[in-house]
């Protein structure tokens, strides 16, 4: 049998096998139902099951009314910041922070019976603007933490931190770029921050150029794979003997070419000889001895750095490579921590110690959980099983980082095809809703991307004008510039606020 004829048999098996999963009964796990097979999406109409008339809008849950803070007028970071906060329906109860330390210590807030500034409602924010919804009532876990330190990001002596986690949603640094470069346009900095040692869409992502040869990628969505070895990242890496891994500086955004440092983090109890070139002409050879633990290898140049690439020798036995940072001294970095194919609570299973070890070494000063394109389905309304599983990932973060602000970005909009044309696919506004309670049950904060966006059908707008794939499911680079400006734009009304 000849090649061509042996292709085409394969590739009927498919297409056969893929048509037979379609008529498989429904399945769920725990209580997320599973999206069923069909290779013909594009071209029939899903079956919405009920009705298909698309006004109709399954049980939402009432979202819970948000809390809201406006400060006095503009005073130094390093000076006590006397906030007001109070429900939306004026319950009488005002907050105010006590800290006067200015240094990024936890808020505590007392209650008082004084008037000390006006309190608006929600809906008095910049017009325009969705804002972010913080539900912390003053503890930490709300943005307070992370605006005092976006406050004095040019004197920190590090980067302000943020960790962004996603789904595909965010792959290829599709939308982080974007919001990265923005708030160091407003607080300096430069680099992309975090890149994985492998990646299977490094040729994909515009904001750094990345090879590697020799390397071995691990991450928790594929076996096989062991939840005690990942990193912060969900991913883990092996080497082979003279291992090599690379990053130059992309311009596909501003400040992103060139960095300061590179900090390679890695786990080695045999230990290791690492090589480092720096933007081509100036080598570093490292000895790593062998520990138990997270260990992170900066390195920095004369000059700030436009690439830097890394040997691999002499590689001993339990050696465990994550990912190098490309960060400023001060500024702002944002690491891109996707994972295609995540639902978000598999957080929950990186080890204690290993967060701990990286709380240690990388501060963060936000982390920000985006999830929903895996779970959102045309045939559930009821995800409180899933938002209670992602709570406990959240609250297992938040162990490891107590000061940490904490935002949740609802899902996006996501229309699928039906008989009387594209619509925001069933089941996303109630996930959106339940996150938003998950937010407010775990007293961190909310922003609402499907209504930032435009709300029902606005992926749909958004395909139209270029800005997302015709998947009616995931934004494309232009898409990201588009969107990542709502974020930033909300990040900065709550950050002016507060008087900074």
């Amino acid at each position: 049998m000849n090649q061509i004829a042996r292709s085409f048999i394969f590739v009927a098996l498919v297409v056969a096998i893929l048509l037979a999963l379609h008529f498989l009964p429904k399945m769920s796990i725990g209580e997320t139902e599973l999206r069923r097979v069909n290779v013909l999406s594009d071209i029939l109409p899903e079956q919405l099951g009920g009705t298909d008339d698309l006004g109709f809008i399954p049980d939402v849950p009432e979202p819970p009314k948000p809390i809201v803070a406006v400060a006095t007028p503009a005073a130094p970071a390093d000076s006590q910041q006397t906030v007001s906060k109070k429900p939306v329906a004026d319950d009488g109860v005002h907050l105010q922070p006590t800290d006067t330390t200015g240094m990024g210590a936890a808020v505590a807030y007392t209650p008082t019976n004084d008037s000390v500034t006006t309190v608006a409602p929600v809906a008095d924010h910049p017009e325009g603007v969705t804002p972010i919804l913080d539900y912390s009532q003053g503890q930490p876990g709300g943005m307070y933490y992370f605006y005092q330190q976006l406050a004095r990001a040019r004197q920190m002596g590090r980067p302000v931190r943020i960790a962004y986690y996603g789904d595909s949603f965010i792959e290829g640094d599709i939308f982080t770029q974007d919001l990265r470069e923005l708030l160091q346009d407003q607080f300096g900095g430069s680099g992309v921050g975090w890149v994985d040692c492998a990646s299977q869409v490094h040729g994909f992502r515009q904001s750094v150029s990345h090879s590697f040869s020799g390397i071995t990628e691990y991450e928790i969505v594929k076996r096989p794979f062991s939840n005690a070895n990942q990193g912060i990242a969900q991913r883990y890496f092996t080497a082979s003997e003279g291992a090599r891994i690379t990053y130059k500086g992309g311009r596909a955004r501003r400040h992103q070419n060139q960095w300061t440092k590179a900090i390679f983090y890695l786990r080695s109890d045999g230990g290791l000889k690492l090589t480092t070139t720096m933007n081509s002409d100036s080598t570093v050879v490292d000895t790593i001895v062998g520990a138990p633990r997270l260990q992170a290898i900066e390195c920095r140049d004369s000059v700030p750095m436009t690439s830097v690439s890394y040997t691999l020798r002499g590689i001993g036995s339990g050696t465990l490579f994550y990912g190098v940072a490309l960060e400023p001294v001060n500024g702002v970095i944002v690491d891109n921590f996707s994972m295609r194919g995540s639902a978000g609570y598999t957080l929950s299973q990186i080890p204690e110690a290993t967060l701990a070890q990286f709380a240690a070494l990388r501060p963060y000063d936000l982390i920000v959980i985006h999830f929903g394109l895996n779970v959102a389905n045309s045939n559930q309304s009821n995800y409180s099983g899933y938002t209670r599983n992602m709570g406990q990932a959240i609250d297992h973060l938040r162990q490891a980082y107590p000061q940490t602000s904490f935002l949740v970005v609802g899902m996006p909009d996501r229309d699928q095809r039906a008989s009387n044309g594209l619509h925001t696919m069933k089941g996303v506004e109630a996930l959106v809703a339940y996150q938003q309670i998950m937010a407010s049950d775990h007293a961190v904060s909310f922003f609402n991307l499907f209504e930032a966006m435009g709300g029902r059908d606005s992926m749909k707008g958004l395909v139209e004008q270029g800005f997302a794939n015709k998947d009616y499911t995931h934004i494309n680079f232009k898409g990201g510039r588009h969107l990542a400006r709502f974020l930033f734009d909300a990040i900065m009304a709550g950050y002016h606020s507060y008087g900074f």
